[in-house]
């Protein structure tokens, strides 16, 4: 499931503002240690300069309720009573010193005279600084879920305009053509993608009332040559000078003549994707096969063994409209043939019809039109790609299917899938 755009700002903000109070603590806590630093060192000073007048030129030390002080002359090497915090430091040294139960700063330096040391208690002031700090820390973590929940509430304001503006295009009919979207939207952002749909709708029902006008115009163009050869079969018909030769070749004439103005009649309700009102006509899957071997009979005579109908324990009956199953088998079956120099077997099944050649198979152009992954013909195919068209507008309208099978060793099969079956 791909994330939402909601998802992402809640996402960003959110971690914004958990960097921005982990800064805020870090930099509070940075603030705090520099604080303890400079004022120790202050006292630090102040006691130093406190005690100096003080010093003889013996080893002692002075103790008060926050601090320590010692003095060790030059000249003695060991003084025994020189506090445990002093104990083992470095010559010069600052820095904190854990003594016993408490925290010392300690500032050792070393004087013309000897080496001074100064100690001074922070336990107090570590204390409060940890009081500071957990302060801080439930402040800040007050501040995350003030963000979260300001962060969940901002994200959804600032996505549902583009919500509802995703709902009006999605319930957009694409049957009532009229429907715009609002474009009533206070951010300049989403004002420009419904007023930039709406133009792209606009001039998307131009060119469908051009293709409208030429699908009625091309009706006409059509029909005109249908009815101009069938009122010419009438009136050969009417001279009655015919053979009897001549009169099967007349019939096959307008056989195929009206089944012209019935495939014309057909393709223009499938562009235009109108309801036929034709009545639906039940008919056997095998005469219709044998009917269209016949009709690859006489128009190839010189090649007729290529195609052939297998023996089957299933005869499916069809209530549909035969117009569009004659065009459907016809186009499968020219399809089969053209991308095949071997045989073409049609046998039928528990499920529908099955398609068997000895090619090298469909091009993968050809198949993802039979598999419905492209709809529409491209220019740049060959003529075979209007057939695939039809067929795929065919399947549509009758509801079946058409399956690729692709773990054919050799050849293609493709099997057809009956839905509506009696």
């Amino acid at each position: 499931m791909r994330p939402s755009i909601k998802h992402h700002i809640f996402r960003q903000f959110f971690t914004l503002s958990v960097l921005t109070v982990i800064t805020l603590i870090s930099l509070v806590e940075l603030l705090s240690d520099d604080l303890e630093e400079n004022m120790v060192a202050l006292e630090l000073k102040f006691e130093q300069t406190h005690y100096l007048p003080k010093i003889d030129n013996v080893a002692q030390t002075w103790k008060t309720s926050t601090a320590l002080v010692s003095f060790v002359p030059n000249k003695t090497k060991h003084y025994p009573k020189l506090p445990r915090v002093f104990q083992g430091l470095p010559i010069p040294f600052s820095g904190e010193v854990e003594g016993l139960d408490k925290e010392y700063w300690v500032d050792v330096s070393r004087l013309p005279t000897g080496v001074m040391y100064v100690a001074k208690d922070t336990s107090l002031f570590e204390q409060r600084e940890e009081v500071f700090l957990f302060g801080i820390a439930i402040i800040g973590g007050l501040f995350i879920v003030i963000s979260f929940v300001l962060t969940q509430l901002s994200a959804r304001r600032i996505v549902k305009p583009l919500t509802k503006l995703t709902q009006e295009i999605s319930h957009i009919d694409p049957q009532n053509r009229s429907i715009r979207i609002s474009e009533k939207y206070h951010d300049q952002e989403l004002y420009s993608i419904a007023s930039t749909f709406n133009a792209y709708l606009n001039t998307i029902e131009e060119y469908i009332k051009r293709e409208q006008m030429l699908i009625g115009m091309a009706s006409h163009e059509l029909r005109t040559p249908t009815a101009v050869i069938s009122g010419a079969l009438d009136v050969i018909e009417a001279r009655e000078t015919m053979t009897e030769q001549d009169k099967k070749t007349v019939g096959r004439i307008r056989s195929a003549t009206n089944e012209m103005n019935a495939n014309i009649v057909a393709i223009l309700m499938l562009a235009r994707k109108q309801e036929t009102n034709r009545p639906f006509t039940k008919i056997l899957l095998s005469q219709r096969l044998q009917a269209i071997l016949q009709e690859r009979l006489n128009t190839h005579p010189q090649n007729p063994i290529r195609l052939s109908i297998l023996p089957s324990d299933v005869n499916h009956k069809l209530v549909c409209d035969i117009t569009l199953v004659n065009m459907l088998l016809r186009n499968l079956i020219q399809n089969a043939l053209e991308h095949t120099q071997g045989n073409v077997t049609l046998q039928q099944n528990e499920v529908g019809l099955l398609i068997s050649d000895e090619g090298s198979g469909l091009p993968q152009n050809v198949r993802l039109q039979l598999e419905q992954k492209k709809t529409h013909p491209n220019g740049n195919e060959n003529e075979s790609g209007l057939g695939l068209f039809i067929v795929t507008l065919i399947c549509e309208r009758l509801n079946w299917q058409i399956e690729v099978n692709k773990q054919a060793k050799k050849g293609m099969k493709l099997q057809l899938n009956f839905f509506a079956t009696d």
